[in-house]
């Protein structure tokens, strides 16, 4: 591990395939703050990383890193399932050579549908137990409310105080990086400004339009297959 030059692995684990995705977004703004402070940058993608034949490569840089920052959207309240499988993964990995990747410090940036930041505080926990599993140094999360109004619109009013607030999130990481101090630090919280009412009315509007492309109806939406199911096994 270089003492000249720290290394930065971002890990990038939206499940997305070939669309752009928030998290891929804010992987670029994190790695435009790393770089600009002199820290080296590798970034992942998770799902690519599950491929054969590509995890070791992706885990072995993850080793010589001197700090991970994993970047993911909220699904279920909680971690995409292709990123516990990932964490499952490395975790095994590090096992069979433990005395690689240590005094690594770990950083979570979570980002949800929902306008509330806080959502996302028992994701940002399950990457501190992780990293507390690892023997490594959970630093910080940055939990983002409305992430995708930040990807989509980051130049309109309301969004560009949240992206301020997102930015100096990023910088602090970046300094925290560079520096040894091992003090705990405070989880930031980034929501975008927006009328909550308005902003569950548009939510919807996208829902219904996603189902119409799909072939789907609005009364689909709202469809409890396993509860149907379930009735049907016990009567």
């Amino acid at each position: 591990m270089s003492q000249e030059t720290k290394c930065v692995v971002l890990i990038n684990a939206s499940p997305k395939v070939s669309e752009k995705s928030t998290s891929g977004y804010l992987s670029t703004l994190q790695a435009e703050q790393l770089k600009a402070v002199g820290l080296e940058v590798q970034r992942v993608e998770a799902r690519q990383s599950l491929l054969p034949g590509r995890s070791e490569t992706v885990f072995e840089a993850m080793l010589q890193a001197d700090a991970l920052v994993f970047t993911f959207p909220l699904y279920v309240f909680c971690l995409p399932g292709l990123l516990m499988r990932f964490l499952q993964d490395f975790a095994a990995f590090r096992s069979r050579c433990p005395e690689k990747g240590k005094d690594v410090k770990v950083y979570a940036v979570v980002n949800c549908g929902f306008p509330e930041a806080d959502i996302n505080r028992e994701a940002v926990r399950v990457i501190k137990n992780f990293s507390k599993k690892m023997n490594y140094f959970f630093r910080f999360g940055v939990q983002i409310g409305g992430g995708g109004m930040l990807s989509s619109a980051p130049n309109t009013p309301f969004v560009k105080k949240s992206m301020a607030v997102l930015n100096d999130a990023f910088k602090l990481m970046a300094e925290d990086i560079l520096n040894c101090g091992e003090n705990p630090l405070e989880d930031i919280s980034v929501a975008v400004k927006f009328p909550r009412r308005l902003y569950y009315f548009m939510g919807h509007k996208g829902w219904f339009s996603a189902a119409k492309k799909n072939g789907l109806k609005k009364k689909d939406l709202y469809r409890k297959p396993y509860a149907e199911s379930s009735k049907t096994t016990t009567s």
